[in-house]
């Protein structure tokens, strides 16, 4: 388990005022609304698509909308990878297609709308530490970091991935921005988070993390809130309870099927105040899924 000093000071915690935080986060949602209306629109052609994808069946570039052409490379590439084979990250093939994502509109839409949300929340004068979880190549967290010099703010940085590799993006950010104070862990978010990494956190912590809690499953969720404060959460939660085909193919790479209604059960056993950011968007897309929730202590 973490190091009890620091589980104690994340109990006595000071009070947050979470309507000036959920007031916050309206302007970064209208502009993600506004986006999605703008060039996504209707989520059905997708969900259709991957019926055809997992089918096995032919699906033309025209059917689904150009924003969302990537989804469909990706998915057919797990369909080819998985059906004589395991799933490799590393991989050449794998690692050409994922450039494109981050290449994409739909991945500069979630990264514009989570640094927004970042930044609005410390802008409020409530976070001693931002804390974020699978960092990757850290494109997210050098737009963030750009953001906090822009608007002169000086929280401190934890950075943290299960790749030893963080410590080479840690190091890139802190020659990039000199005058941030950026800090970078190994942590499997299947484990309790390293003693180390809890010692240096000051709160209230504000945790984010895009699209790798499913990766972990739901007990992950247990691992990452009890160093948290707040806790942006960046990840499809399915609102149906339907599985839809595209869930099926992902699974394919060990991410699992997470709901709504699963993961509020999982994050009330941490947090008083849970709130769905993008209900806007949901409305307006026909959205079966939300990507941005919101849980503060």
């Amino acid at each position: 388990m973490p190091d009890t000093v620091g589980i104690i000071f994340l109990e006595v915690m000071v009070m947050i005022d979470k309507d000036l935080i959920v007031a916050a986060v309206k302007e970064p949602m209208r502009q993600y609304c506004q986006t999605m209306k703008q060039t996504i629109g209707d989520w059905q052609p997708l969900v259709t698509v991957s019926e055809k994808i997992l089918a096995g069946a032919e699906v033309k570039n025209d059917e689904v909308q150009p924003e969302l052409q990537f989804l469909v490379e990706w998915m057919r590439l797990i369909m080819e990878v998985t059906r004589d084979g395991q799933w490799d990250w590393t991989s050449p093939a794998v690692q050409a297609v994922y450039k494109n994502y981050a290449d994409s509109m739909i991945y500069k839409t979630f990264a514009a709308a989570t640094v927004g949300i970042v930044t609005a929340i410390i802008k409020t004068g409530q976070v001693g530490t931002v804390l974020e979880i699978g960092t990757g190549p850290g494109q997210v967290t050098e737009a963030l970091c750009g953001e906090m010099i822009t608007n002169n703010l000086s929280v401190p940085i934890i950075i943290s991935d299960r790749a030893p590799g963080i410590s080479v993006v840690a190091e890139n950010l802190r020659k990039k921005f000199p005058a941030l104070s950026i800090f970078d862990f190994v942590w499997n978010i299947r484990e309790d988070p390293p003693e180390a990494l809890v010692k240096k956190l000051v709160g209230p912590v504000l945790l984010f993390e895009r699209f790798c809690i499913p990766y972990g499953g739901y007990e992950a969720i247990d691992r990452v809130a009890p160093v948290a404060d707040i806790y942006l959460m960046v990840e499809d939660l399915n609102l149906t309870g339907k599985k839809e085909a595209y869930d099926v193919i992902y699974e394919k790479i060990g991410s699992q099927f997470f709901t709504w209604q699963d993961t509020r059960k999982y994050l009330a056993k941490h947090f008083s105040f849970i709130h769905t950011c993008d209900q806007e968007t949901i409305d307006a897309n026909n959205l079966p899924v939300t990507d941005f929730t919101l849980a503060i202590k």
